[in-house]
């Protein structure tokens, strides 16, 4: 029985080691910039909305999203508000707190940047699959306000680059950002949201 215990021990800390040592590996110096197409699909919509532009990483609490496609919208999210701005509109400004979603993705995408393990795990409970090319990392919220907006993060990862981040509602709506070379320069129509699960997990659709 102990040898058994000792054994598993042994596994888990393998395992835990790996995971550090993979997501150390997607740390990026500051500031960082990667575009982006993201598809919102939602029982609301008769069709997924997609908008594509570019997001700034500047610090774990600091991270800007131009929307250029097919309106323009600067998002800046820095410390606890949140900043949007529109063409001929006034800037709306909220605290971070009204939006748990944006909680949770700013502090998965700082902490991911960061390549910083304990930093997710202060905010996130982590599952790893895959192997060391491709691997998908799935995070759920330990907040009880965060989870009733935002049901898990899944982060698809190709060698040292994330492809895809994927927001997940508790109902099930979905948010599929396809970051840098992943992002399709063109898609079919109409656009399924399986078509784009399977770029992000690598395989061509």
């Amino acid at each position: 029985m102990l040898v058994l215990l000792a054994v598993c021990t042994r596994s888990t800390l393998a395992a835990e080691a790996d995971a550090a040592a993979l997501i150390a590996r997607l740390a990026r110096p500051a500031p960082a910039n990667t575009r982006f197409v993201e598809a919102r699909f939602s029982s609301l919509l008769a069709r997924p909305l997609v908008v594509s532009g570019q997001l700034t990483y500047f610090a774990p609490d600091h991270l800007v999203r131009r929307v250029d496609e097919p309106f323009r919208e600067l998002m800046t999210i820095r410390g606890e508000e949140v900043v949007v701005e529109r063409d001929g509109e006034q800037p709306v400004r909220f605290s971070l707190k009204r939006a748990p979603e944006l909680l949770g993705m700013l502090s998965s995408f700082g902490a991911l940047l960061a390549g910083d393990r304990t930093l997710l795990d202060r905010h996130f409970r982590s599952s790893l699959s895959g192997d060391d090319v491709r691997w998908r990392l799935v995070l759920t919220p330990t907040s009880d306000r965060v989870r009733q907006k935002l049901g898990s993060i899944h982060v698809d990862v190709e060698r040292d680059a994330v492809r895809c981040f994927t927001l997940v509602e508790p109902d099930g709506d979905a948010s599929l950002m396809l970051l840098g070379d992943t992002a399709p320069a063109t898609r079919p129509e109409p656009l399924e949201r399986g078509w784009l699960e399977a770029l992000c997990s690598g395989v061509a659709p």
